[in-house]
């Protein structure tokens, strides 16, 4: 709407960065619209250093009241009006091209018939009165405005016609002194509808004697302009929520208010699985999801609650609560409950949930930025609790969340450092007890902290996306370091790698699979590729048809840690799959309706009976051993039989059976 108004404008905050330009500064100010928001004016414009129109605008700013006055501007060959209006954040500008008025400022000198033609042409209504402030003239846009006939208004008191203007002893007695008066006031239509505008009153003497004469602006249309404006610099254009600035500013206003036992909550919500259905969708539905999901939050938050978004995924409620973090909890799970419900993206429906992280003030932090941050931490933790949940902060994360990022610092360089280093733990073919599997599993050596457990890093590895670089290297080390040991000892062995999702996300995969066997020698049927429960159901009709693709290569594919996830036959039956990998947990729970036996030899005798494979993992004492060959398990792997080991141990096992 700013782009329609006649007059070249822009606005610049309190630190003088241009904040808005419309395209008719770039004629009249020099400001390139687009480019030219952000800069600092004197960069943007340098003519304006040292000029009367930079005091004009710093005076303004300083004193806070709106001021008018006439320039000429050389860059436009003009004169100009310009006007001046100083806001919270800043500073309104508007140049208002009066090169024609000044012309016929001239030609009324000359011309009284001229003068006419343009009193009746001006787009601003115009009023002149007598010294007893009765209308001598009105302008046909007067006319138009206000609703009366030139008839009418010509010989009527302007107090009765023009109300809503102060015409009182004190305004004449300034005029006469020379002085014109610029108000922005309420104006009323003879059919009584109202509308905002902006008076120019002054004084002038023809034929000795004294006239007065409004110009009078609607800026009805200018005002909602700039009300869209503010409205877009505090809000979400997405969603229509508070956006961050606002955020800040009524979180302040929450803690300000605080006080005796009451407590605000600040809750950082953080949806858990945004980038796979944004990533499977397309950004639009993406788009329809998050306004799906503002609504959704909209209807739970109580009216003294603040909802924003931050941007992308992340949501952020603020909630004062009387009842501290039982409040708080309340709040917390009425959303996790909301989001928990199917929402329709596209043609099909999907359950999104959310991590939530919850700072209590004053218990948790003393200042807003502080509980942004510790409800940030305890997001963090909530997500890697395993989602869909909520946490409140504990002072034990923050030291946790410091040593994660010092951990992630150095993850990040840690492949190119050579760091990494692959162990291999055997697998045992439970009939003949001989070594027919491996197991690559990837080491780090922290040059400061020693050996970094996996439990510890790969996580950070899959949330960066680091992962699928690390994936990639032990896909090629764990390739080359199993021809080498089978060209060497001749045995038939098969190595298994594990493999993220994020890796299968990858449009090049497949290709990826085929150039580790390529570059290494190693033949197809001595990889085993190994999925979790959780990835093969991301996008199965993609995962489907790769790892037929896969499978078509002569690469085996397993399903490690069955049993622990989603566990459904239909996807056994889906996907094609040689391999189930049972969770050693299986093995060890009895819960007295079935013993554990029965319930591994009937697992055991479904997975024969769809041509596939089981292997036992966390094989640690005899009778366990005993227990799944009995069961007739196919192969096993623990501690029992053989804990990981360097590649040259492999191959002294290897050549010692």
């Amino acid at each position: 709407m700013l782009e329609s108004i006649g007059d070249a404008f822009f606005a610049v905050d309190r630190d003088w960065r241009i904040t808005y330009a419309n395209r008719k500064a770039a004629v009249f100010v020099g400001i390139v619209p687009g480019s030219g928001v952000g800069r600092n004016l004197l960069a943007a414009v340098p003519m304006l250093e040292g000029s009367a129109l930079l005091e004009h605008y710093r005076s303004a700013m300083a004193s806070g009241q709106p001021a008018v006055f006439e320039t000429e501007w050389a860059p436009a060959g003009a004169w100009i009006e310009v006007r001046l209006y100083p806001t919270e954040d800043g500073l309104s500008v508007y140049f208002h091209d009066i090169t024609d008025q000044r012309r016929a400022a001239d030609a009324l000198r000359r011309s009284e018939q001229r003068f006419r033609s343009l009193f009746e042409q001006a787009g601003d209504s115009i009023l002149i009165t007598d010294r007893e402030l009765r209308v001598v003239a009105a302008n046909a846009s007067a006319c138009a405005t206000f609703g009366y006939s030139e008839a009418e208004f010509v010989g009527s008191s302007v107090r009765e016609v023009d109300s809503g203007f102060p015409y009182d002893q004190a305004l004449l007695e300034s005029l006469r002194a020379g002085h014109t008066h610029l108000l922005r006031i309420t104006k009323r239509r003879r059919d009584g509808s109202t509308f905002p505008a902006e008076v120019r009153v002054s004084r002038f003497e023809d034929g000795g004697q004294e006239f007065f004469q409004a110009i009078i602006r609607d800026l009805s249309e200018r005002e909602e302009a700039e009300r869209r404006l503010r409205h877009l610099a505090t809000h979400d254009s997405l969603t229509g929520l508070p956006n961050r600035t606002l955020l800040h500013e009524r979180l302040q206003g929450a803690l300000d208010a605080c006080a005796g036992d009451a407590a605000v909550a600040v809750l950082f919500l953080d949806l858990d699985r945004f980038k796979e259905i944004n990533d499977s969708f397309g950004h639009d539905l993406g788009d329809v999801l998050l306004c799906e999901v503002a609504q959704r939050l909209r209807s739970v938050v109580r009216p003294q609650d603040t909802l924003a978004r931050l941007g992308g995924d992340e949501f952020v409620v603020v909630a004062p609560c009387a009842g501290g973090a039982a409040d708080a909890g309340g709040v917390a799970a009425r959303l996790l409950e909301l989001l928990g419900a199917p929402v329709r993206v596209g043609t099909q429906d999907v359950i999104i949930g959310a991590s939530i992280g919850i700072s209590l003030y004053p218990r948790d932090a003393a200042t807003r930025d502080a509980l942004f941050q510790t409800a940030d931490t305890a997001m963090y933790r909530a997500k890697a609790a395993g989602r869909n949940r909520y946490r409140f902060f504990e002072a034990a994360m923050t030291a946790q969340a410091q040593a994660r990022m010092a951990l992630e610092m150095s993850l990040r360089p840690a492949l190119a450092r050579g760091e990494f280093e692959l162990a291999f733990q055997p697998r045992i073919d439970l009939r003949s007890m001989a070594v027919v599997g491996l197991e690559a599993l990837i080491r780090w050596n922290h040059p400061q902290l020693g050996r970094v457990a996996p439990g510890e890093f790969i996580a950070i590895a899959e949330e960066t996306g680091l992962i699928t670089e690390i994936g990639r290297w032990v896909l090629h080390e764990a390739c080359r370091a199993t021809q080498a040991l089978v060209a060497r000892y001749g045995k038939p062995v098969r190595v298994s790698v594990n493999v993220s999702a994020r890796q299968l996300a990858q449009g090049g995969f497949v290709g990826e699979v085929r150039g580790a066997l390529e570059a290494s020698g190693l033949a197809p049927r001595h990889l085993e590729l190994e999925l979790t429960e959780s990835t093969l159901i991301d996008d199965m009709e993609r995962t489907a048809a790769m790892l037929g693709e896969l499978q078509a290569l002569g690469v085996k594919i397993a399903v490690d840690d069955f049993g622990t996830g989603y566990s459904g036959l239909a996807y056994l039956r889906r996907f094609p799959i040689d391999v189930l990998k049972l969770d050693r947990s299986f093995v060890l729970q009895d819960d007295g309706r079935i013993s554990a036996f029965d319930f591994v030899k009937a697992f055991v005798d479904m997975a024969h009976a769809l041509r596939m494979s089981v292997v036992a993992e966390g094989v640690e004492t005899d009778e366990v051993l005993d227990f799944l060959r009995a069961a007739d398990c196919d192969e096993a792997q623990g501690y029992l039989l053989a804990r990981p080991m360097p590649l040259e141990a492999v191959g002294a096992l290897l050549g010692a059976r």
